[in-house]
Parts: structure tokens; C-alpha cells; sequence
């Protein structure tokens, strides 16, 4: 991710001339959101997509004990058929293998739908954590209705939402600590909402777990969790953004036919370019163009197709492909990207678009070299948390032919 805001410019400035695509019939738009969140390297992320299963990275599995049931739909992800676990208050939880692998720093993420509020039950609603004794990992709602992250014996950072917002709704939680830097944050919603500098200890160690602790009894959750993942870094501000951004505009994509979706004034086209997108970093909401919102929305759009040629057509698919439509393994079409000669960024001038990456993520490079970029230089020092390198890349446009020429 960038490292400040003039960056943040910069990066969605250069990649906004794009905005003359947009996505026509974006269908399996579930890798929309399952991908910004593989791509921040969790070491385990359960999707609940059933009562049991296992991690959609690394090894780890996880299954259910007491009154588990699954249901749908789940947190609103963008994806057609989406299920999630629902957990009876009683006995009900989900038990993982994941074990320890948090050192000095730790993210932890769930969609977390509440039946009833704590205070009417009088006790707590674990979310998901690593309980131990004296070293705890633990996120829960406590019975005054408040969101709690500890990281250290009794040591929490707090935030309270309304409890109105809290029933039969929706959040998205990401929970992050680092033990050097002594912070710890809880983003409510892909926001910030709450920080300070309790830090805790390094090295948990304990089962990983969501619905209820291991180690503090009688604390079972009551309604809904889907989308559950575990890092073992802090989560910056900007990534905790994209992947709520991710969430909100896969769910637009895939609202029923002829509906305008929350926030999505009604317009020609299955993907309307009146759709509106909102981001935020560590300063507060990054006011952007109209040309940079859509940049971020054709970004997405490619990402998505991108994600159906790797599982439908068992490869990465060309620019040109994603313009025509791909052809998947079994002979279907793949969903395509629509051009539009008013405003196609040739069209209007546009001859080039420049994007940036870390030194250190090939794949990203790889990919875009797919689509025809080249490398036109290495920065040295650019990105900091860790500090490397960027590599600027460049995709020369080719000539285009204005209409009715």
C-alpha cells in the first residue's frame, strides 16, 4: 500500500486514465473481496462457507462444536451464494487448528451479524482470538454492548458503537496490534474507530477460535460470523480500506437486475459509472475525482475477471482478452470488459499509464507485465513498515481511431 497521502494521489492519479472501461455481465464476483484479502498475505483466512472446511491459505482447518449451523446469505461480499456460520449463544462455536503463529504483531478480521445485544443477554459475545491466560489475543462484545480487543492481561482498547446499528446488521471488524510500536487499533466498517498504546506482549501462542474462548468459558456468541482471518502483522490503514472497498463494490455488481444499489443512482449498464467509492486512510476520507473513482472501479472490474481466468480458464488472461471476453476451460465466454469511445482514455489524448509496486511483490509485477507494462525505473526507499523499493511500470496505448473517422 502507499505510504502517505500525496502518494495515495499520485497512484490513483496515474491510474485514472482508465476510466473509459467498465464492466459489462461481472459475475462470480466473489473473488472481488476473497482476493484483496489473500493479497495481504493472511497466514490463515476461514470463509465459513460451511460449518466445517479448511483455511483458503496455508493448512489449517477448521470445524464446529455445539449448535453450529450454516446459513445464507452471509456478510454482503459481493458473492452470489454466500453462507456463513450461525451460532446458537448456547454451546455453539468454531474451533480452528491454527495454533500461535502471531509474534510481535497481529490482524485480526471478522463480519460479525449480532441477533440480540449483550446487555439483554448480561455476558459477553466472543468474536475470534487466540485465549491465553496472561497473554491474550481476544476480541469480544461485552455485556455493556462495547467492542473490546485485549492483547495483555486485562490491557484493551475499546470502542462503542450504537447499539441501534448492532442487531440484524452487518459489520466488518479488523482488529490490529503491534507490540513494538505499543499500538493497537479497531477499524469498524473499514474506518478507524478506535486507538491507543497499549501494545501488550509479543508471542501468542493459544488455539485460534470464533464464537467463543477456549480459555474463558460462557462466552459464546450469539447470531452470525462469516469471513474470518488472521495475520501475523498489523494491517495498515489503507489495506483495512480496500478490502471493505472491495466488499462494497462487489455487493453493488452483483445487486439484482434493474435495482440501483445503496449509494448507486440507477443508470444504463451493469455497472453503472454513477456508483460512488470511498476511501480512507490514517488521516480520515481521501477526497477523489470522479475520474479516480473510476479508475478504482475498472481496477476492480479487472481484478475480478482476472481472478475467473486463473479459475475458469486455468491461466492469465491478456488485456485484449479482458476487453473481448476469455474463454474459459470449458469452452464458455468469460465476462468482458466494455469500451467506450467517448471516453476512452486514447480518445481524449491519453497515450500511456504509469502504476507503481513493491520491489518486493513479483507477482504483481509478472501481471502486469502480462498486460503489456514495462519497467521504466526502481525508487529506492519509497514505501516504509517495511521499507523497499518501488518499481514504476508503463503501458504505452496504441493508436485509436476517434468515432465516425
Amino acid at each position: 500500500m502507499f505510504m502517505d497521502r500525496q502518494r495515495n494521489r499520485a497512484a490513483v492519479g496515474a491510474i485514472a486514465a482508465v476510466a473509459g472501461w467498465t464492466c459489462v455481465g461481472l459475475q462470480g464476483a466473489d473473488v472481488d473481496f476473497a482476493a484483496a484479502v489473500t493479497s495481504t498475505r493472511p497466514i490463515a483466512y476461514y470463509r465459513l462457507e460451511s460449518t466445517e472446511g479448511k483455511s483458503e491459505v496455508g493448512a489449517t482447518q477448521y470445524k464446529p462444536s455445539g449448535g453450529v449451523t450454516s446459513v445464507g446469505p452471509g456478510g454482503p461480499v459481493g458473492v452470489a451464494n454466500n453462507y456463513f456460520v450461525k451460532l446458537n449463544g448456547i454451546d455453539g462455536y468454531v474451533v480452528t487448528t491454527q495454533a500461535g503463529g502471531v509474534g510481535a504483531a497481529a490482524s485480526m478480521m471478522a463480519w460479525v451479524n449480532l441477533d440480540t445485544l449483550p446487555s439483554q443477554e448480561n455476558r459477553f459475545f466472543y468474536v475470534e482470538g487466540e485465549s491465553q491466560s496472561g497473554n491474550d489475543l481476544d476480541l469480544q462484545f461485552e455485556n455493556d454492548n462495547q467492542l473490546k480487543f485485549y492483547t495483555a492481561a486485562g490491557g484493551h482498547v475499546t470502542y462503542a458503537p450504537a447499539p441501534a446499528t448492532l442487531v440484524n446488521e452487518w459489520h466488518m471488524i479488523v482488529a490490529t496490534v503491534d507490540t513494538a510500536s505499543q499500538t493497537r487499533v479497531i477499524y469498524w466498517d473499514g474506518k478507524p474507530a478506535a486507538t491507543d498504546k497499549g501494545g501488550g506482549r509479543a508471542g501468542k501462542t493459544g488455539i485460534f477460535s470464533i464464537g467463543a474462548s477456549t480459555v474463558f468459558g460462557g462466552r459464546f456468541f450469539k447470531g452470525g460470523i462469516d469471513e474470518v482471518a488472521l495475520w501475523d502483522r498489523a494491517l495498515t490503514g489503507a489495506e483495512v480500506a480496500t478490502m471493505y472497498a472491495a466488499a462494497k463494490a462487489s455487493s453493488a455488481v452483483t445487486a439484482a437486475p434493474g435495482a440501483a444499489p445503496v449509494g448507486v443512482s440507477a443508470t444504463t449498464g451493469q455497472f453503472p459509472t454513477t456508483a460512488k467509492v470511498e476511501v480512507d486512510d490514517s488521516n480520515g476520507p481521501l477526497k477523489l475525482k470522479r475520474e479516480e473513482q473510476i479508475a478504482i472501479l475498472f481496477l476492480t472490474a479487472i481484478q475480478s475477471i482476472e481472478s475467473d481466468c486463473q479459475n475458469r480458464a486455468n491461466r492469465a488472461c491478456t488485456m485484449a482478452e479482458l476487453a473481448a471476453g476469455p474463454v474459459a476451460a470449458n469452452g464458455a465466454r468469460i465476462d468482458h470488459l466494455k469500451f467506450d469511445p467517448k471516453t476512452d482514455p486514447r480518445y481524449h489524448g491519453f497515450h500511456r499509464i504509469v502504476t507503481n509496486t513493491r520491489s518486493r511483490n513479483a507477482r504483481m509485477i509478472a501481471l502486469n507485465q502480462e498486460f503489456g507494462f514495462r519497467i521504466v525505473r526502481t525508487t529506492p526507499g519509497y514505501y516504509s513498515d517495511p521499507k523497499d523499493a518501488t518499481v514504476v511500470m508503463e503501458l504505452q496505448l496504441g493508436e485509436t481511431r476517434r468515432a465516425g473517422r
